[in-house]
């Protein structure tokens, strides 16, 4: 009896793939904390990968601690709560996660969607060609609120009150 059927094959290879998609959603996110890892984030990324801030500027990913600068946090925690993952080819998917940051100013902080595309290189990994976060919503007095969007402000950064895309 011949029990080959390439639409299992092709359903376990996906599987595999969204598992593997999501294990990168969640390593960002470990990454993405106080003192963070920033070569180890963008190596999360494709060479050609970008981090996208609030103001739509596609920043490359080696030049992620830019962003931030001297302001990082003291405690910041990202948690993925929910996240879509559409596949647009064998190769290509794109992902749309809510997430919820705690930081020591306050908890939540802020809270929005990571909206990512992603690839499958050749050496079988699963990387990020972009990644997007959309802030939903934040508490002025917490750590995006007081201290990372007035020093983006000052250097030119559109006013976050006009970037989220719902009422704080």
């Amino acid at each position: 009896m011949n029990t080959h059927n390439p639409a299992v094959e092709d359903s376990i290879e996906r599987m595999i793939a969204r598992s593997e998609i999501t294990a990168l959603l969640h390593r960002y996110a470990n990454m993405a904390v106080e003192n963070a890892d920033f070569p180890g984030m963008a190596a999360l990324f494709a060479d050609d990968g970008v981090f996208v801030v609030l103001d739509g500027t596609a920043v490359p990913a080696s030049e992620m601690e830019s962003i931030v600068g001297d302001n990082e946090s003291v405690f910041l925690r990202h948690h993925l709560t929910t996240s879509h993952i559409e596949f647009t080819s064998a190769t290509t998917a794109t992902a749309d996660s809510y997430y919820i940051a705690f930081t020591n100013l306050k908890k939540p902080d802020h809270w929005g969607r990571w909206l990512d595309s992603v690839r499958l290189e050749d050496d079988g990994r699963w990387v990020f060609t972009s990644k997007q976060p959309v802030v939903e919503g934040y508490d002025p007095d917490g750590w995006i609120g007081s201290i990372l969007y007035p020093a983006l402000r000052a250097d030119g950064v559109t006013p976050l009150t006009d970037l989220i895309t719902t009422p704080h």
